[in-house]
Formats: C-alpha cells, sequence, structure tokens
C-alpha cells in the first residue's frame, strides 16, 4: 500500500585504502606552502590539518624531522615537526608530530578558505 515505507538497502561504500583522518587540499598556485626541514626546502603538494606532502628524494620512511612551514600568502611561520609516513618515488606523505594549536588553526583556515575558492569556480 502507498503508505507503508519502502525499504531501501543502501550502502555506503568503505574506502580501506584512505587512511586519512583530515581532508587535504592542493595550495593554490598564488597561495603556496614552503616546508623547511632537514636543510631543504619544498613546496607542498597538499596539506591537512593532520599532514603534509612534497616532494623530495632526501628523507626516509619513518624519519622525524623539525622545520618551519610558510604560508606566503598569508606571512604565517610556524615551527612544526613531521614524520614521513609513506614515500611513492620523490614524494613524501607526512604527519605532523609536533604542532601549535595556533599553527594547525592556521592550516585549517587556509584549508577552508580554499576549498570555498574551489566551490565558486566551479
Amino acid at each position: 500500500m502507498f503508505w507503508k515505507k519502502k525499504k531501501v538497502d543502501f550502502e555506503i561504500p568503505d574506502n580501506n585504502g584512505d587512511h586519512r583522518e583530515a581532508f587535504r587540499i592542493r595550495p593554490g598556485g598564488d597561495r603556496p606552502i614552503l616546508l623547511k626541514a632537514g636543510g631543504t626546502s619544498a613546496y607542498l603538494v597538499n596539506i591537512s590539518g593532520t599532514g603534509c606532502c612534497f616532494r623530495s628524494g632526501y628523507f626516509k620512511v619513518g624519519v622525524v624531522v623539525a622545520g618551519t612551514l610558510t604560508i606566503t600568502s598569508d606571512d604565517l611561520v610556524f615551527p612544526v615537526t613531521v614524520r614521513v609516513v609513506t614515500k611513492q618515488r620523490d614524494l613524501c606523505h607526512c604527519e605532523f608530530t609536533k604542532i601549535s594549536s595556533l599553527a594547525q588553526e592556521a592550516i585549517h583556515a587556509y584549508v577552508l578558505d580554499i576549498q570555498k575558492l574551489q566551490i565558486r569556480n566551479r
């Protein structure tokens, strides 16, 4: 009868290969982020509130490195410590192991701004 609700079988697919805990974005060309660590500097390929990815052949998996992160568009520089979680050729996927709450808030604000720009430009 029309008043009985139909049972809908719907499952949300679970992506077991994705272990990220935060949304990552690719920094815009006009708003790059620079990581200086271990005597090298690199622009980030992507960033989130929990980690980042950059190109470098110098670091091995498991290495913990202290450095600074610079959000060039906002003139923000803050200290961070990252640990290389995985590598794919020259891409180092890292997590932040030591980061201030102020720095983390700045990263979240940056990510939100980029997301808003991407939505507006659709």
